[in-house]
């Protein structure tokens, strides 16, 4: 307890104490020397059983001598002459006990003893055993004790030079203790002529050995002082050095010029307990080690090694420093890393000692030898003060180094915070964390997903658009099986796939194979978060997970500042997104306002379609049939049949009612104005183009569009048009992207589209995408018995709208108008009675303003109806037909001349006299 102290007291650096500590017990020790000098020669002069007065003289002077000795080399050397001198003795011998049951020997000869200059505690005296049955039979008499050699045990145990004493021939010694205060501290071993051993002078042995005793006592306990002083010093020394001690630098100089020197190590090392409490990890390196010129050094240098290591494991558990024999561990089995770099290089022996912080493991002190060592306690203990100066100044500097490291990182977060604090846009984040993380972490070919509202999928949205791997290539939607991600998610802090990692990921397998130019690098993740709440996963590529982990609170907080900027990014994203959405629809809403206001004005003036003939019953069936789905409806019929009113009948019977019906004259437009009319066009896309405008399919998005006088559309126009109905999208003009439509198309033309198709006007393919579902509506002349009805309509109308009281019509009016065969059909009908009824005066529609019969017409017979036509009509219409057929061709076999019969002159003159020109053959 009182040797803890002592040490506790130097370790805490009280130099002025110690030093007075330690010349206190010098100055008793001289006085107790000058008090026992005194003691011996008052005995001596009292002792009256000591036979002769030349017996006295010597013993005076021996005990002169021994109390002026200060060394057991003097002390020794003096005994050696003065026993030779009383007792005739030849060979003699000091043994000395130790606390482990172990003994020490001093053997004299003829010129001196063999202890070679070595001091009485130091441990590379020659230990030697001795049978306890001996020991305890010198130890009880007080007496000499004689020995006979040529026994077995102690033959077998016995010291080195007891058996050089049995070569010789020397069979019986004699053996007296040496006690201090009862207690036995060794013994004489002495060896003369059998004659005098046998006639041995008992008492004056037993006075000599005594004085002996006592002596050797003081000067034990003054080497002990002495040394332990030396320690003090040395150790105060180191523990000044170590006080000065900031940095790794420096506490390698002061390892390296005094521990090195004191305990004659080849170099040392030190390793440092990992947080995670699992691993250790190489702290300081000794510049001087050979092992640094091993192939395997540097991954011995970055190898973080498991704390259940055999060799960390045994020093854990043990008070004291450990020594490793190097050469039997490796006969054991194959050696860690860290000890096999320096055991191929020469180093033999190994000294362990542990540093403790807060009752825990903090590192560990390695001090290697080239040559196998024998460590005293005293000097295990000495090394164990060291290690404790050692963690003292390795925890500082650790602390230091944090303190240093938390400082820049609390700088860098800052600056990254300044620099990502103006950012409004993904492009400009990504350029920045590009340059940020390659500054802070050297991290490369980052990608950022996003998780989706249902915490599903990872959709990427940030990438490094320059790295060697392209953010399309790693820019897959990863699903939630995806094992990589959901570990990420389940982790506080960066998680890393290594190359040829075993387990199946969807990113990770196509990062991978797109490793040739960046290999030896492994991928790392790690979750984005506001609060607590993931929202999203950065992954990159490092070369080196230790070096992101030592670094993982910097990171977590860049990551804690990319979660408020992406964050900030994708709400502005948003909010633009709706704007924009919010301004589409305010446009779309006043265009449709316009429209509609158009309709009601222009277009409503037909409340309802009209009829009850059977062709117009089998219309109305069709209608009801085809509303309630989304086909595309072909109108065919002659014009003024109504064709627009059997569409409008369509959308509103139809899911699409509450949704605009948007209708476009394809005959009325401008060939280069029908595109623009049709998708819309951007500002500045052509001229006269001063702002953006919707185009009708996107006017009539969810609603019905309606195509009147479909086979009217240039061809050109008809390969846009196929392309919008088959993707459903479309794209405005001087647009750069598509724009997805939900449109049902009714389509309506007065033209023959399969005769428009065999001539080459109308494409195929659209024909064939229009007439899905056709609808041919009759002409007013094949239902004249709608005439009466349709009529009775259109004059109650117009009267109401004209202020007249015309209530009736006429039945010669009514004949008047089931004779005529109504080229224009209910077009011409209904605007013939809005004439007739401002030219009638009274109630009655007595006569309606009909177009006279004029040649070329047709009239109803008894027979059937029959078209009225002159010679040269009929036969203009016949000559051109021949034409059409011979394309052109006049003369010649097979000629128009020669199927009509005629010489081609005489039909070139035909051909002149009416008038037939080339473009009537189209």
């Amino acid at each position: 307890m009182q040797e803890n102290h002592k040490n506790h007291v130097l370790a805490s650096g009280n130099n002025g104490d110690v030093s007075e500590m330690i010349n206190e017990h010098l100055a008793s020790m001289e006085s107790l020397s000058v008090k026992i000098r005194e003691a011996l020669n008052n005995g001596l002069q009292a002792d009256h059983h000591l036979e002769g007065h030349e017996e006295k003289a010597i013993l005076l002077d021996l005990s002169n001598e021994i109390a002026a000795a200060s060394s057991k080399d003097d002390l020794f050397n003096g005994i050696y002459i003065k026993l030779k001198s009383l007792f005739g003795i030849e060979k003699f011998a000091i043994v000395l006990l130790n606390d482990d049951q172990t003994c020490r020997a001093f053997e004299f000869d003829e010129n001196n003893y063999t202890a070679n200059g070595k001091g009485l505690n130091d441990p590379e005296l020659q230990k030697c055993f001795l049978p306890e049955a001996l020991l305890e039979e010198i130890d009880k008499s007080n007496n000499p004790v004689f020995l006979d050699l040529i026994i077995s045990d102690i033959e077998v145990s016995a010291p080195g030079y007891i058996k050089k004493w049995i070569e010789q021939g020397i069979e019986k010694v004699a053996a007296i203790g040496l006690k201090v205060g009862g207690a036995l501290i060794g013994f004489l071993h002495l060896y003369m002529e059998p004659e005098r051993l046998m006639n041995l002078h008992t008492n004056l042995l037993k006075s000599v050995s005594s004085q002996l005793s006592v002596a050797l006592s003081n000067i034990m306990l003054i080497e002990e002082l002495t040394q332990r002083k030396n320690e003090m010093e040395l150790l105060l020394s180191i523990n000044t050095s170590m006080a000065s001690v900031r940095n790794s630098e420096e506490l390698a100089s002061v390892i390296k010029h005094q521990f090195k020197q004191l305990l004659g190590c080849s170099h040392s090392g030190i390793a440092i307990c990992n947080t995670d409490g699992k691993s250790v990890s190489p702290f300081l390196l000794d510049d001087e080690a050979k092992a640094k010129h091993h192939p395997a050094f540097q991954d011995a240098i970055k190898g973080r090694y498991p704390v259940t290591d055999p060799v960390f494991n045994k020093t854990r558990k043990s008070d004291l420093p450990v020594l490793f024999d190097l050469d039997e561990m490796a006969s054991q089995g194959d050696l860690p890393l860290y000890i096999k770099v320096n055991y191929d290089n020469g180093r033999k022996f190994l000294l362990v000692s542990r540093f403790d912080k807060e009752d825990k493991v903090f590192g560990y002190w390695f001090l290697y030898f080239n040559e196998k060592q024998n460590f005293s306690l005293a000097k295990l203990k000495l090394v164990q003060s060291l290690a404790y100066q050692l963690c003292i100044s390795v925890a500082n500097i650790i602390a230091n180094q944090e303190i240093k490291l938390r400082e820049k990182e609390k700088e860098r977060l800052l600056g990254f915070s300044n620099a990502v604090a103006t950012v409004r846009d993904k492009e400009a984040l990504s350029q920045i964390l590009k340059v940020q993380l390659q500054e802070l972490f050297s991290i490369n070919n980052y990608s950022i997903y996003i998780l989706d509202k249902e915490r599903k999928n990872y959709k990427p949205v940030f990438n490094d658009t320059e790295s060697e791997i392209n953010g399309s290539e790693l820019g897959v939607k990863i699903t939630d099986d995806d094992e990589f991600f959901n570990e990420i998610l389940a982790t506080n802090g960066p998680v890393y796939y290594p190359t040829g990692a075993d387990f199946v990921s969807g990113l990770a397998e196509s990062f991978f194979q797109l490793q040739d130019n960046i290999s030896n690098r492994n991928l790392i993740g790690i979750s984005v978060q506001i609060g607590l709440e993931d929202i999203a996963i950065i992954i990159f590529t490092h070369h080196d997970f230790s070096e992101i982990k030592l670094h993982e609170p910097l990171l977590k907080g860049i990551c804690s500042q990319i979660a408020i900027t992406v964050a900030h990014i994708l709400a502005n994203e948003r909010v633009n997104q709706q704007l924009l959405e919010i301004d589409g629809f305010k446009r779309q809403l006043e265009e449709e306002t316009i429209y509609l206001k158009e309709e009601i004005e222009v277009n409503q003036n037909y409340a309802e379609i009209i009829g009850d003939s059977p062709v117009m019953q089998k219309t109305f069936r069709l209608v009801t049939q085809v509303a309630p789905s989304d086909s595309t409806v072909l109108i065919l019929g002659e014009t003024g049949t109504g064709k627009e009113l059997i569409a409008r009948a369509i959308h509103n019977n139809s899911p699409r009612k509450n949704k605009l019906m948007v209708k476009v004259n394809c005959a009325a437009l401008p060939a280069n104005l029908i595109e623009s009319e049709l998708f819309g066009h951007e500002k500045g896309s052509f001229t006269g183009a001063t702002e953006r405008r919707l185009g009708k399919f996107e006017l009539a998005n969810n609603g019905t569009l309606f195509l009147d006088e479909i086979g009217e559309m240039p061809l050109e126009l008809q390969v846009k048009l196929l392309r919008a109905l088959q993707e459903k999208e479309i794209e405005r003009v001087g647009g750069r992207g598509t724009i997805k439509v939900d449109v049902r198309i009714i389509a309506a033309t007065n033209r023959d589209l399969e005769k428009e198709v065999d001539e080459g006007r109308f494409r195929s393919d659209l024909f064939y995408r229009l007439n899905i579902f056709p609808i041919q509506l009759s002409a007013l002349r094949d239902r004249k018995e709608d005439i009466p009805v349709l009529a009775t309509h259109f004059i109650h109308r117009y009267s109401k709208k004209t202020g007249r009281q015309i209530t009736t019509l006429s039945s010669k009016a009514l004949q008047d108008m089931m004779t005529y065969n109504w080229p224009g059909n209910i077009r011409e009908l209904e605007h013939l009675i809005e004439r007739s009824i401002l030219l009638t005066a009274g109630e009655t529609l007595k006569h309606v303003y009909l177009p006279s019969l004029k040649i070329g017409t047709s009239v109803i017979t008894a027979n059937g109806e029959i078209q009225l036509k002159t010679i040269d009509e009929n036969e203009c219409e016949h000559i051109l037909r021949i034409l059409k057929f011979t394309q052109g061709r006049i003369s010649g076999r097979g000629g128009a001349a020669d199927i009509l019969g005629i010489p081609p002159s005489t039909l070139n003159s035909k051909i002149k006299r009416l008038g037939i020109k080339k473009e009537h053959l189209v």
